[in-house]
């Protein structure tokens, strides 16, 4: 699920480019948490420990960990901490294939666009014009309690912290956390992975490298030979 395309980026990871930020990263465990994040350190620490048991890697392969799915779903949950709102990037170039890069330009929200995406991440709290068709819990809080619970349970079953726990553990346990949970943090860790970098996952195209995916090809496009042999590369 694409959240109807839209990612987003706040400060950038180490080998992110322009934005990056000054401040250093600090760690829990074995686990980088970028500086500024949305979620609390823990909380981003138990986030990216349930995102590398979904899609594991390693150098040669690299999954969420090596990409920073965890940072693209923290940058999405913090989006209206940039103005504009890092939601909807640019077009129609890159840059990585020639022309300018037009997708760090973010574009603003309509009124009717933000009142959507801000009451998707921060819930409808009770604000009537949120609440037009009942309430709403954010994303953000349903991230914090199921991130919450998925601790909880780590410590009953593992005796530690999810994010302290050795990857098989951490894979086992997936068993026994809430499916719907679950599903909402896979989609996430894979659009986190795989999605375009410039929204703060894929550092360095990790992820497309891992699919052998060489990603958008705008302007240069594809030959008439290219799009009828795809087999040969």
């Amino acid at each position: 699920m694409f959240l109807g395309g839209a990612l987003v980026l706040l400060c950038a990871p180490p080998g992110c480019g322009e934005g990056e930020s000054a401040e250093q990263p600090s760690h829990l465990g074995e686990w980088e948490i970028p500086p500024g994040t949305t979620l609390s350190q823990e909380r981003y620490a138990l986030l990216a420990a349930l995102m590398d048991a979904i899609i594991p890697g390693d150098a040669a392969s690299p999954g969420a960990t090596i990409a920073r799915a965890a940072f693209y779903l923290d940058s999405l949950l913090g989006a209206f901490r940039s103005d504009p709102p890092r939601i909807f990037a640019g077009g129609p170039n890159s840059g990585r294939h020639g022309g300018a890069d037009q997708f760090s330009h973010f574009q603003p929200l309509t009124r009717v666009e933000e009142l959507r995406w801000r009451t998707f991440l921060e819930g409808s709290n009770g604000i009537p014009e949120r609440e037009w068709n009942g309430p709403v819990v954010g994303l953000l809080r349903r991230y914090e309690e199921g991130l919450d619970a998925l601790n909880t349970l780590s410590k009953e079953v593992l005796g530690q912290a999810y994010w302290q726990a050795a990857v098989e553990d951490r894979t086992h346990l997936l068993g026994d956390v809430d499916e719907g949970f679950l599903q909402m943090v896979y989609e996430h860790a894979v659009e986190g992975t795989y999605g375009d970098p410039v929204y703060g996952g894929n550092v360095e195209q990790a992820g497309w490298r891992a699919i052998d995916y060489e990603g958008d090809r705008q302007p240069i496009g594809f030959s008439a030979h290219e799009m009828a042999h795809p087999e040969e590369g």
